[in-house]
């Protein structure tokens, strides 16, 4: 890690960059809404958010500020995703192929020397505490212990695994890009594997809503779907229904926060937006693009660990890492069971 990268972190805690508003009368546009409808631009209501780390309290959900409260960024190089594991560290893999892990302040450590498959695509902690990775060119999920860095095989044999989710139980919600492109899930606890959703063109980001009944799935080439389960101790999901629309850029990472809001990062532009799944608005948090800043392709909630804010979404260009301050909680992750 370069002395400039450090200080630049340093920046988050010293002194806070004012957030940039989007520019321009198109900040709230409505992408997808049913015919007839007039979407307006309210979010959900009857409920607010936690407070993380005594920071920022969460605003109410029916009231979430339309530009983030903060910006700051570092420059870290991921391959793709990442996530935060209990050790209060973003964890991903580089460049070579290392499980690497940076702690609040951009110091990177490694914790599992790479090898020969540095196409790493998802990265998810699970409630022990280990550390998911998927390679799409090797067809494979492996777990990774996040103290001695032995790296396990978990599920082989899959078709170009690309993004990971997980639920309860640890349950494993994976897209593959190969073949029949599809969403397929695992549960551990019963060692048993299904398929959620099929009929895609090429799904990169998963997110599961708070209560675990709805699962998004961006795809490439159409935009984002969502599929949907009565009950979340079953794997009867119905059919994709599309709810946001490609337009111009493709969506890939996806994430939810706890007032059941979607979010998104368009993979070229850099632009980040909140979707209120209930009117059918869309939001222009932030524009990230920068002149040659391609790849945005990740974003993750922090954890509420080691100084990586709950209130805060992490986004990643795979070069830098933006922390973007909103106000309110991403939706409760497995790792908040880890000790």
């Amino acid at each position: 890690m370069f002395a400039s990268e450090v200080q630049m972190w340093l920046l988050w805690f010293a002194c806070r960059e004012p957030a940039h508003a989007p520019s321009g009368d198109d900040d709230t546009t409505t992408l997808v809404h049913s015919a007839g409808s007039t979407p307006t631009p309210t979010g959900h209501t009857g409920s607010t958010g936690a407070t993380g780390l005594g920071h920022t309290a969460v605003t109410a959900c029916d009231a979430l500020p339309d530009q983030p409260l903060s910006q700051a960024s570092a420059d870290i190089e991921t391959t793709e995703d990442f996530d935060f594991d209990a050790l209060g560290r973003l964890v991903f893999v580089d460049p070579f192929g290392n499980i690497a892990g940076a702690d609040d302040q951009a110091d990177v450590s490694i914790i599992s020397a790479g090898d020969s498959d540095t196409d790493a695509r998802g990265v998810q902690v699970v409630s022990t505490g280990e550390i998911l990775v998927n390679y799409i060119g090797g067809g494979k999920l492996v777990t990774v212990d996040p103290v001695t860095g032995v790296v396990t095989d978990y599920l082989t044999g899959l078709s170009g695994p690309n993004a990971l989710e997980v639920g309860d139980g640890d349950v494993v919600y994976l897209s593959e890009t190969g073949g029949a492109p599809r969403v397929v899930w695992h549960d551990p606890r019963t060692d048993t594997s299904g398929v959620v959703a099929t009929g895609f063109t090429y799904p990169n980001g998963l997110a599961l809503s708070p209560d675990q009944l709805t699962l998004y799935v961006s795809d490439a080439a159409r935009g984002v779907y969502r599929v949907h389960r009565d009950d979340p101790n079953t794997q009867e999901w119905s059919d994709p229904e599309l709810v946001v629309a490609v337009d111009g850029d493709a969506y890939d990472a996806l994430e939810t926060d706890v007032c059941g809001n979607l979010y998104a990062v368009e993979y070229y532009s850099g632009r980040l937006y909140r979707y209120d799944v209930t009117t059918e608005q869309a939001t222009l948090l932030v524009d990230l693009d920068t002149p040659g800043a391609l790849l945005w392709n990740a974003i993750r909630w922090g954890s509420n660990r080691g100084g990586w804010r709950r209130d805060t979404l992490y986004v990643t260009s795979r070069v830098r890492v933006l922390a973007v301050e909103l106000g309110v909680e991403g939706r409760a992750q497995p790792v908040d069971l880890a000790p």
